[in-house]
């Protein structure tokens, strides 16, 4: 009976402790306000950009059954993002139940972190490597700079228009920014053609350099290969068709040992100019002394000249 009685005195401590830690940690959720498809409980968000989630929200969900919340917090209260950003999507029941296709945009103010919590009917679309590379190209440039605002609804455009890219629907979303993307086009604009200055002083360079030159050329054209995949574009393929051409001409100055080849190429040339230059120099020589000639021949028939 004793034992029986200690059995029964742990269970319960047992179930007030659940209950306690349950209470605990429901209290420091943030609770959806009316509008609950944005909760801005850190007052970082204007009206505009408010107004502009919760009216593209209200026709993606009617199309689609998908939700799109914002959440901004001004701590996370020492729970961690992920747990936080966990509890918050099971607490709000984002999206609808049976497809479970709803997305959660948090953003804990003090500790300037940023998480994208993603329904499993939407996993396949917004893939975690897909959700890093929204942050970092289309958020977390803007959070650098404390434009919380900018960086929420930038964020927020680009989810929704790969939800309704997945959907085929338009619900009137604004076209997002990538700030990586932007600097990315720079590099793959600089940096191709700095190599063909390279390669084209590479003609007078040793062998060592040609080689050097050649391989930097082929990991240039491996990385605009990856620009093109990820951003096809005309210019991009006119780069990558130069960057073919000169390492094909490398590549025949290596085996033509260049720099005679090259010479002599010149060489060529400029003999030919100085046949060209002879022959025309000998032409109106000729005419010349012809003229010379039939000028004379007048003058003696004339009896100027004996």
């Amino acid at each position: 009976m004793l034992a029986l009685n200690k059995k029964l005195t742990t269970v319960i401590i047992l179930m007030f402790s659940v209950i306690l830690t349950l209470q605990i940690k429901s209290f420091a959720l943030v609770n959806p306000t009316r509008n609950f498809y944005v909760n801005d409980y850190a007052n970082i968000l204007d009206e505009e950009v408010e107004e502009y989630i919760i009216q593209t929200n209200q026709k993606l969900e009617t199309a689609t059954g998908a939700q799109i919340v914002v959440v901004t917090v001004q701590n996370l209260e020492n729970e961690s993002l992920e747990q936080y950003a966990t509890d918050l999507f099971r607490e709000f029941g984002i999206g609808d139940k049976t497809k479970n296709n709803g997305v959660l945009l948090l953003l804990a103010l003090e500790e300037r972190q940023f998480r994208i919590e993603v329904g499993y009917g939407l996993e396949g679309v917004l893939t975690d490597g897909k959700t890093g590379r929204i942050q970092d190209e289309y958020i977390i440039p803007y959070l650098k700079q404390n434009n919380w605002n900018e960086g929420v609804k930038n964020g927020y455009s680009k989810i929704l228009e790969e939800v309704s890219n997945e959907y085929q629907i338009d619900a009137g979303g604004m076209s997002a920014v990538s700030q990586q993307g932007s600097s990315m086009n720079f590099i793959s604009a600089i940096f191709p053609f700095g190599l063909i200055l390279i390669s084209i002083f590479n003609m007078f360079s040793k062998k060592i350099i040609k080689i050097i030159v050649l391989i930097i050329d082929i990991i240039s054209m491996i990385f605009v290969v990856f620009l093109l995949i990820s951003n096809p574009s005309t210019f991009l393929m006119s780069i990558f068709t130069i960057q073919i051409m000169l390492a094909i001409y490398t590549i025949i100055m290596l085996i033509s040992k260049g720099r005679r080849w090259h010479r002599f190429l010149w060489r060529r040339r400029l003999f030919l100019w100085r046949k060209w230059l002879f022959r025309w120099w000998i032409f109106w020589r000729r005419r010349f002394f012809w003229r010379r000639w039939l000028i004379k021949k007048f003058l003696k028939k004339e009896g100027v000249l004996k």
